[in-house]
């Protein structure tokens, strides 16, 4: 029988390996100076007064860290994220204190952050979780009043517009990420953006300092991106990869389970490893650079599949559902849903030949690793627990995000639309 779409396709295409292909068969890196151009398109398209490329997202967390925070200082941060930005806090000398979340939005939550605020605080981070932007309007002059600094983590908010302002520039810096699941793929890799001249000076001089991307990495990451980009080929994917992980997890088949997971065994990092210490290479930018175009076509129809999946869901009880906005303060990388007994859900959807997936992200509150700043947050657990994520990239069918709403509808006992 003929599987369904997968839960995600990478944003790439042919002309993107192609032209990797070229620039490693023809000695490595490209001669023109792409990062310039990219950083310059960046500050155009967000507004921002100071824009850098970064090896990855989360070393450009780690450089505004170190560059706003003095060591030993609090930085208040979501609890709900992957471990990684914990550590970029950490090994820039930053002390992380977890704020709880908004149990809707997922985002963190201003109230929980004031209360937590003390002497020792010289920061807060916040992530634009799923797209959604923060509320900033709150976030913004709670930093001012205190005399913090800001920092936006829109690793999944690349585009996402707040009252026609770009995330990434509310505070005093913004950090997005072109990784291989975002929105704009280059593999791997982030931009830093600053408001702050000496920051953006003391950063580049830093990252001057840093040897190039090993070749061979890079490599690795776009052969992974092409094997990933085979195996959700429609044909290849509904006639055989999905039914392959559909067995793995109706079966319980952890080794083949785990090849969709991310973040797995998450410990501290006190120093950041050398291998993260590296610049952004010039084809990475480059391929950044050839989807600036089509950035607001793809926001539009991921908010569109969001518009389908709000009216075919609103009335579900037991089903907790994103806010909807169509402003593009909302990109919607994903349609988060959450739901009690998330692995009877799941396996609910993968009976009804539905692909859709777990989200990732603990709450690193509670996590092991970080035992030393613990700190109760509920809604951050539960969020962990329960919440799903829908498809939404562009290329996921009408017809397929309608079966997802007939088969929770099915769930939930509601029927069919």
């Amino acid at each position: 029988m003929i599987g369904p779409s997968p839960r995600f396709r990478l944003y790439s295409s042919p002309a993107h390996y192609q032209g990797v292909l070229r620039g490693l068969f023809s000695g490595g890196d490209c001669p023109i100076d792409y990062c310039n151009q990219l950083e310059a398109a960046i500050r155009s398209v967000t507004g921002a007064r100071h824009a850098l490329c970064a090896a990855k997202a989360r070393v450009a967390i780690h450089l505004a860290v170190a560059a706003l925070v003095e060591p030993g200082r609090k930085v208040v941060l979501s609890p709900y994220t992957i471990s990684d930005v914990v550590n970029m806090v950490i090994s820039a000398g930053g002390v992380p204190v977890f704020a709880d979340i908004d149990a809707r939005t997922c985002n963190i939550d201003p109230e929980d952050v004031q209360r937590i605020i003390d002497s020792d605080t010289a920061a807060v981070l916040v992530t634009h979780l799923h797209g959604l932007a923060c509320d900033m309007e709150r976030l913004v002059p709670l930093c001012r009043e205190h005399g913090l600094r800001l920092i936006e983590d829109a690793a999944q908010a690349f585009g996402t517009r707040l009252n026609g302002r770009s995330v990434g520039t509310f505070g005093d810096a913004g950090v997005f990420s072109f990784g291989m699941y975002k929105n704009v793929n280059s593999f791997f890799g982030g931009m830093l953006l600053t408001s702050d001249a000496d920051v953006d000076r003391r950063v580049r001089e830093r990252v001057a300092t840093f040897p190039p991307q090993e070749m061979g990495y890079f490599a690795k990451k776009v052969l992974s991106g092409l094997a990933t980009d085979i195996a959700t080929m429609p044909g290849i994917f509904q006639s055989f990869t999905y039914h392959v992980f559909r067995a793995a997890s109706l079966h319980d088949v952890g080794l083949l389970n785990r090849q969709v997971s991310f973040d797995q065994g998450p410990s501290m990092k006190r120093v950041l490893s050398e291998s993260y210490l590296r610049r952004m290479t010039r084809m990475q930018a480059k391929l950044v650079l050839s989807q600036l175009e089509n950035l607001d076509n793809a926001t539009r129809a991921r908010i569109e599949t969001a518009r389908l999946y709000h009216e075919g869901l609103k009335d579900v009880p037991g089903l907790g559902l994103p806010p909807l906005r169509a402003d593009h303060s909302h990109i919607y990388t994903y349609y988060p849903v959450q739901v009690d007994d998330r692995a009877a859900f799941l396996k609910h959807m993968m009976r009804a030949r539905r692909d859709v997936a777990a989200q990732h992200l603990r709450n690193c509150a509670d996590l092991p690793c970080f035992a030393e700043f613990a700190r109760d947050c509920p809604n951050a657990r539960r969020t962990a627990e329960r919440l799903v994520l829908l498809p939404t990239y562009p290329r996921y069918g009408r017809r397929e995000a309608m079966r997802n709403i007939d088969a929770i509808r099915d769930y939930f006992g509601e029927g069919q639309l």
